[in-house]
């Protein structure tokens, strides 16, 4: 179902004439976006969905001249309804860009129909390294992150500065295990041991205790966990309240502890060290300024999913307005996008050969401010370009 089509009117100003050859040019820009709002992964569309529409009010509702429109469909986080979504975009909608979705199987099933109709499509999450790897497409961008390009430098990290020897506890489906491979490359690489790993079943475990027991039996330096959404709100709760926080550091990506389980985890949450590409504490002024325009807004303050959003729509914008509007020429676009760079929230951002963006890397540390639960900088790895191999771009 189609939730809204925004279509603010206010132009932005260019400096520059539009192409007399852009016939398009007085059209509205068309983007389509595919993105959950009903089914498991419906909080994070939603937030994927405002960081969007932040980016289209910010540039003013049109780009060279031309009304941008976004038109949404819901996937449900269903590969056949995400396909099915993405042909009535194309077909019965004429879109000329898309952007979005959230999990892996959809962006695997809708990517290549994209492609064959010469639509650009700029996804704002769906990690998984194949889409960078051996399945990356000409017409396929990522501004989000791909799961080794987010979890390898937590274990470069680790090597270097926690303890060696770690127990794995992860969640057992696609994204998590890609997560620990990237994670064990980056820490046996410097020297690191794993002393064993155990991954409970996916969305079927509710008591965590019979893994942390055999984790704390192998007397770990450190575990790394890796668990997203009511899976890590548990599993962050039952690590303390089982004992082991107090004897045992707790590594793991963001999604342990990210702003939306903040209440719900409370102090359970803090000391968790964690790799992510944006929070909203980073210091440099395009994210300050970001920040209290984004909670001018919302009332809220932005964290990585909206800011993923916002810049899948960025790149898209910043590529538009490089080509005075014209997006008729498809190979064109494409090679427009591939040259977009600019400094945003999250840092420097541009794209890969691999159409990766190459980003900051943050490693961050939950810690205790005030009434509330934020994060620290704790290092960075600048301008981390995406260590997938197996690309071979058509």
């Amino acid at each position: 179902m189609r939730i809204g089509i925004i279509a603010i009117t206010f132009s932005l100003a260019l400096g520059a004439a539009v192409s007399p050859a852009t016939a398009q040019s007085k059209d509205p820009l068309k983007i389509g976006v595919l993105m959950p709002t009903t089914g498991v992964f419906a909080v994070l569309g939603e937030r994927q969905l405002k960081g969007m529409r932040f980016a289209v009010e910010e540039a003013g509702g049109s780009i060279a001249g031309r009304k941008i429109e976004l038109l949404h469909e819901d996937t449900e986080g269903n590969p056949s309804v995400g396909l099915q979504k993405a042909r009535k975009l194309v077909g019965s909608d004429k879109i000329e860009i898309a952007t979005g979705i959230i999990n892996s199987a959809v962006a695997l099933a809708v990517g290549p129909y994209l492609s064959s109709q010469k639509i650009p499509l700029v996804l704002s999450n769906a990690s998984t390294d194949t889409l960078t790897g051996e399945k990356c497409d000409r017409y396929v961008f990522r501004a989000s992150y791909s799961s080794a390009q987010i979890t390898k430098p937590i274990g470069v990290w680790m090597a270097k500065n926690a303890p060696k020897s770690i127990y794995v506890i992860a969640s057992d489906y696609v994204a998590p295990r890609e997560y620990v491979a990237a994670f064990k490359e980056g820490i046996l690489a410097g020297g690191g041991t794993i002393v064993g790993e155990a991954y409970p079943p996916f969305a079927k475990t509710q008591d965590y205790g019979p893994y942390l027991a055999q984790a704390k039996a192998t007397n770990p330096g450190a575990i790394f966990g890796v668990f997203f959404a009511a899976e890590a709100l548990t599993f962050v709760k039952q690590y303390e309240s089982f004992g082991l926080k107090k004897e045992i550091p707790l590594y793991g990506p963001i999604g342990l502890t990210p702003p939306v389980l903040r209440a719900a985890q409370g102090a359970s949450a803090l000391d968790v060290v964690s790799p992510s590409n944006y929070v909203a504490e980073l210091p440099h002024k395009e994210n300050v300024d970001f920040r209290a325009a984004y909670m001018k807004a919302y009332g809220e303050e932005p964290e990585e999913f909206a800011v993923m959003g916002y810049d899948s729509m960025r790149f898209i914008l910043e590529a538009v307005k490089a080509r005075n509007g014209d997006t008729a020429d498809r190979p064109s676009m494409v090679a427009s996008i591939e040259k977009v760079a600019y400094v945003g929230p999250r840092g420097p951002m541009k794209m890969a050969a691999n159409h990766q963006a190459t980003q900051n890397v943050y490693i961050v540390k939950t810690v205790k401010k005030g009434d509330s639960v934020g994060f620290d900088v704790i290092d960075t790895f600048p301008n981390y370009e995406d260590p997938v191999q197996g690309c071979k771009m058509q």
